[in-house]
């Protein structure tokens, strides 16, 4: 829930810049700047050099969990001293953009996902670990710290901030057995440093890529915030979706102001990909766009 997340976090004053206007593209306009990132996803795709993508919390609004600095983000309201809507972390299930994303991976379009979620709906959807960067962690997550075996748990871990959990390891990813090494959360608070492992997987995908998403992220924070100014130092273009201007937005060749599963699941549709919806979803599956 994202009272519980915003409870585990430490004090910090300085979350960005919060409530910015959104900007509405025109039907005309979202088509053309979607024929442009069609053509750069064939590329991906003929050379071989997948798309590399940051997501952020636009892609969960659709799972209905609230963003954090849009019109009814859970830092925008806090500044005006009211509470954002939403369901519960634990109840809330993987979207139509989720889905897309998948799909998208799957058809070998995109393989390293930054996430900067929490939610653990990426993992959940099926997004595969070892293509999933969860830079700044996942609340339904512990680690141990002798052996660094994973443990999805049901509920959330009540701890952030890399800190013990109370737990000991259940079983060594070699031998099967415990290695008696304590458990911690892998969520990051505001003073907590992104691993180095992280970092070297983010250093690694730059050299297998060919351009750079950003979707569903205002790029108001640091490290992750930067990454299309450190993609245009690498001769990588950069397109983001997001209904407010980002950060670094006269940086990017291509900025996208819509919905993002709009955006997404037409992309699917005009590159020719099936997306698995399923029964179980949280929003509504929009009209794909005429390409």
């Amino acid at each position: 829930m994202t009272s519980v997340y915003e409870s585990l976090l430490s004090e910090y004053p300085d979350k960005g810049v919060v409530g910015k206007p959104e900007i509405r593209d025109s039907e005309t306009e979202i088509i053309e700047k979607l024929k442009i990132l069609i053509q750069h996803f064939r590329n991906a795709k003929s050379s071989g050099k997948p798309i590399f993508v940051l997501i952020g919390a636009g892609v969960s609004t659709g799972s209905k969990l609230p963003d954090f600095r849009g019109k009814h983000g859970v830092w925008t309201l806090q500044a005006e001293g009211k509470h954002a809507e939403g369901v519960d972390f634990q109840f809330a299930r993987p979207g139509v953009s989720h889905k897309c994303i998948l799909a998208l991976h799957n058809a070998g379009f995109i393989k390293t996902i930054i996430t900067q979620n929490v939610d653990g709906l990426d993992r959940k959807v099926g997004i595969p670990v070892e293509d999933l960067i969860e830079v700044h962690g996942n609340l339904f997550l512990e680690v141990c710290q002798s052996c660094f075996s994973e443990y999805v748990r049901d509920d959330i871990v009540m701890s952030v901030g890399l800190k013990p959990t109370g737990r000991s390891c259940e079983g060594n990813k070699k031998t099967g057995r415990s290695c008696r090494g304590k458990l911690r959360d892998a969520t990051l608070d505001w003073d907590t440093e992104i691993s180095t492992n992280h970092l070297d997987r983010i250093k690694k995908a730059w050299k297998e890529t060919s351009h750079f998403l950003c979707i569903g992220t205002s790029l108001e924070i640091i490290p992750m915030g930067s990454l299309p100014i450190e993609a245009k130092k690498r001769g990588i273009k950069t397109t983001t979706i997001n209904y407010q201007e980002t950060a670094h937005e006269k940086k990017v060749e291509t900025a996208i102001h819509a919905d993002v599963k709009l955006i997404l699941y037409s992309l699917c549709h005009a590159l020719g990909i099936d997306v698995e919806l399923g029964n179980d979803l949280p929003d509504e599956v929009p009209v794909p766009l005429k390409i």
